[in-house]
């Protein structure tokens, strides 16, 4: 199931406009990859002020600020490290000189803005990338127009992710960690310039989220940024949301003949992924699907998680795609199975074990959000990465974990949203929100 992009923005505006300015001090590292960059939407306060009336996020509201949307081009490097040009979009608003000497008589401070970097949740189709949908009238350009509401406090760096936008002929490295960190963080990197080039109030404070898959690249980001680049970014909150950060855990699970697969295209995928990055795991001995070529192909961009179900042969001719309706041993090869669970040197278990994210000393404020009932990313990724942290000896004031009952959910399970883990995103993304813009204000020290 892909994770609506749109409706996962739409949750982020929740306190984003409560955020009051911070001094401009700090520097951060100046992007020297920044390929171009080019406006894609320019949306003025009167439609943004529409939208924030019609997604009723603030139904009084008076006045709204504009905002702009930047399709930016840069350089990373693939899993193999390879040189890539990758895309993604930076949003932020447009503020004018009016406003900020009305904030600095107001306040007698400088308005500045903070950067959330937001890795998307898993897509299949190209389609779905952020710089491409963003582009899609009735889609995310109105949800986007709200982030930038009223007293807008933060702008937004969105990867496409490698595989997807203009690196759309490259593999995605699929929960694979070091080229997922990287992506990102070349992105803040490509944002930071552009913000400093064009003068847009940055006051080097870096804010990361994400949920599902970017959930994932949320922890992955973080620690390499801990790790390599601490003197170059304010790494202020991070909140990863239903990621998988015990992949290896994950693996053990669901690699079993008789476990009843939830969503087929999410484990075929990560099957793909690792086959692509590592030599030593040959598909064909994997997979049950018999032609490899055409199976790599699903995952081309061209095909969406539940078209990609019926095409692996698990489509059951309902609407449910092969949701929740084929065991594991319709996907693996029962003999790899086996193997998987039987031996300790299972080069696919390894290969799970090298990706997880979740053993390492957090300095940085976290806040692992996720739904007790999780049933495609169990609550225990975030219950086992938290006591680690802790055991590794982690501050307990930075470490929160923040546990979500279905029942709060806005959206229950249904037959047309038949998962907790896509519901619960919009729920997710409202705490993570009000969590960075208590850290931006000082509320949270």
């Amino acid at each position: 199931m892909k994770i609506k992009y749109q409706g996962i923005l739409l949750a982020l505006v929740i306190s984003i406009f409560s955020s009051c300015g911070i001094d401009n001090t700090g520097g951060n590292i100046v992007g020297n990859n920044i390929i171009s960059s080019n406006e894609i939407d320019n949306v003025d306060s009167s439609t943004s002020l529409h939208y924030v009336k019609a997604f009723k996020i603030d139904v009084n509201a008076t006045s709204a600020f504009a905002y702009k949307v930047i399709k930016i081009k840069y350089t990373t490097k693939d899993e193999h490290d390879n040189n890539v040009v990758a895309s993604g979009v930076l949003v932020y608003p447009n503020i004018t000189p009016a406003f900020l000497a009305y904030y600095k008589n107001l306040t007698n401070k400088d308005f500045s803005i903070s950067l959330i970097v937001e890795n998307h949740g898993t897509i299949f189709s190209n389609e779905e990338a952020p710089s491409n949908e963003i582009t899609t009238v009735g889609k995310s350009t109105q949800i986007l127009s709200v982030l930038m509401t009223s007293k807008a406090g933060f702008a937004i760096a969105i990867p496409d992710y490698l595989g997807y936008g203009e690196s759309n002929d490259k593999d995605h490295p699929y929960i694979l960690k070091k080229s997922s960190a990287r992506v990102s963080i070349d992105m803040l990197k490509a944002s930071t310039r552009y913000m400093i080039d064009n003068n847009i109030l940055f006051n080097g404070q870096v804010y990361v989220s994400g949920y599902s898959e970017g959930g994932y690249v949320a922890m992955a980001m973080a620690q390499e940024l801990e790790k390599n680049y601490s003197d170059d970014f304010k790494l202020k909150g991070i909140a990863p949301m239903a990621g998988p950060y015990d992949i290896q855990s994950l693996g053990k699970k669901e690699v079993n003949a008789s476990r009843v697969m939830e969503y087929p295209a999410f484990l075929a995928y990560l099957t793909q992924s690792y086959s692509k990055a590592y030599a030593d795991l040959n598909l064909n001995k994997i997979i049950v699907y018999p032609n490899t070529d055409t199976f790599n192909h699903f995952f081309d961009g061209n095909l969406t998680g539940g078209a990609i179900n019926v095409h692996m042969g698990m489509g059951n001719g309902t609407t449910t795609f092969g949701f929740k309706s084929h065991t594991a041993d319709k996907l693996w090869k029962t003999s790899f199975i086996d193997d998987f669970n039987n031996n300790a040197n299972n080069v696919f278990d390894k290969r799970l074990e090298e990706n997880n994210v979740y053993d390492w000393t957090p300095k940085s404020k976290i806040n692992m959000i996720h739904c007790v009932d999780d049933e495609i990313i169990p609550f225990s990724m975030a219950q086992t990465a938290y006591d680690k942290f802790i055991q590794n000896g982690a501050s307990t004031s930075n470490i929160t974990l923040s546990p979500i009952t279905t029942s709060i959910l806005t959206q229950q399970v249904d037959a047309t949203h038949p998962f907790v883990h896509g519901n619960c995103a919009g729920t997710a993304y409202g705490e993570a929100v009000k969590w960075f813009a208590a850290i931006r204000s000082g509320e949270i020290k």
